[in-house]
């Protein structure tokens, strides 16, 4: 089929093959649900949206099931679980198509599971990656500007978010549930949507900080950085609260097992006394929720290594990268992220104008263009003092690095900046 696929490709204007994407996608994700027996059936699904926060939702929301006996699997960025092993995703999609996806949710039906989570990210709905899964619940974490050239515009991002929440109105399950937080604008927009039951949640005018909040009377601690991890939390006890998991105790022990999400905030040990985070952070929002996080924990300098993708995916991010960074780091290297078939030095100069162009930078900033990314982690290792924090971004888990040329290349952050530190 791939070969076809490969053909099609070729011969196709690319406007023809983004008009006739979809149609194709939700062809065949349809008809690997009836391969499969429709599995989403046989489970009670959640999906999960959201500009930010997708991933750690789902891993907190999955623990809390499965702490409560409540045999969970899920689908994410960072890796599939099936309900006995976890496998990391290498297949460079947050939400995989064709077959992957219901072959993933069978293998869950097939060991027992009663839960599915799935991460549904704008790509995946808007190519109907989705068809043929009968949700329980969908939960919207959060919406922020993202993927605008990849969509057409902000409205365009949004509407594709909603498919989400049409395919619940559309599902054969008998109550169906949304969640949304209501300290984001937009939430009236998805909570407008039919559902058996809405809830909210929120953390104004509440007793929280960045690792503690409350709900129903009780106060949970979260041992992930960042405000943003409240949320996240938040979210999945509020939507665990909805499925029957209601005992506090229980939550907590949850939350309590929940010390790092890979390639989330993900803090790599070390002897060199100052402290290293690795983190995915690929939109703007993302990247300024991680800086102000680590901004606020006691530390000399702030170490930044970051760049942008290329390709199709939105310039304009370049900029603003550069102006968020610059407002928190002391030291910042630019460097390759997925560039695909764009000019990393065009890359990196659009970085640095953000820079240049940002009034609340901070003062005596220094600016490094490292583009070999290996290399500008290795800088960054060097360059780090006792005390200092150094923070990496852009690539978090993802098994893959698009080098000049579309050439891509195995990558594990994680695994070469354990290696430099040594």
């Amino acid at each position: 089929m791939q070969f076809f696929l490969n053909i099609i490709k070729a011969i196709l204007p690319k406007s023809w093959l983004k008009k006739i994407r979809p149609f194709g996608h939700g062809f065949l994700a349809y008809l690997a649900a009836v391969w499969y027996g429709f599995p989403a059936r046989k489970m009670t699904v959640i999906g999960i949206t959201g500009t930010s926060g997708k991933s750690t939702t789902t891993q907190i929301l999955s623990k809390i099931l499965n702490q409560a006996g409540k045999q969970t699997g899920y689908i994410t960025t960072v890796e599939f679980y099936d309900g006995r092993k976890t496998t990391l995703n290498k297949h460079g999609m947050s939400m995989p198509g064709r077959f992957l996806l219901q072959r993933e949710l069978a293998e869950m039906v097939a060991v027992g599971c009663t839960h599915a989570i799935v991460e549904c990210t704008s790509e995946g709905l808007s190519q109907n990656r989705h068809l043929g899964i009968d949700f329980d619940v969908a939960l919207i974490t959060n919406l922020t500007d993202a993927h605008l050239e990849a969509h057409g515009g902000f409205e365009k991002y949004k509407l594709a978010k909603a498919k989400l929440f049409k395919a619940l109105e559309h599902s054969k399950k008998k109550h169906k549930i949304i969640g949304l937080n209501l300290d984001d604008k937009h939430s009236s927009f998805y909570g407008a949507f039919k559902a058996s039951e809405t809830f909210g949640i929120s953390l104004k005018d509440s007793k929280h900080n960045s690792t503690e909040f409350e709900f129903e009377g009780n106060t949970f601690k979260v041992h992930l950085p960042g405000e943003f991890n409240a949320y996240n939390a938040l979210m999945a006890v509020a939507c665990a609260s909805k499925l029957g998991v209601n005992d506090p105790h229980i939550i907590q022990k949850a939350l309590d097992q929940i010390i790092e999400i890979p390639g989330r905030m993900q803090l790599i040990e070390n002897q060199k006394g100052f402290k290293v985070y690795l983190d995915y952070a690929p939109e703007p929002a993302g990247m300024s929720s991680a800086l102000k996080a680590v901004a606020m924990m006691p530390h000399a300098k702030l170490i930044h290594v970051f760049g942008s993708t290329g390709g199709h995916r939105d310039s304009s991010k370049r900029f603003e990268f550069g102006k968020i960074s610059s407002s928190y780091s002391d030291v910042i290297i630019i460097t390759n992220d997925d560039v695909y078939d764009s000019d990393p030095e065009e890359i990196a100069g659009d970085i640095e104008k953000g820079i240049a162009t940002n009034p609340n930078r901070k003062e005596n900033i220094k600016v490094l263009t490292i583009l070999d990314r290996k290399e500008a982690i290795r800088a960054a290792i060097q360059l780090a003092q006792t005390d200092d924090i150094l923070i990496i971004t852009g690539k978090g888990s993802e098994q893959f690095l698009v080098l000049p040329g579309n050439e891509r290349i195995e990558w594990d952050e994680k695994r070469i900046i354990e290696e430099l530190l040594k």
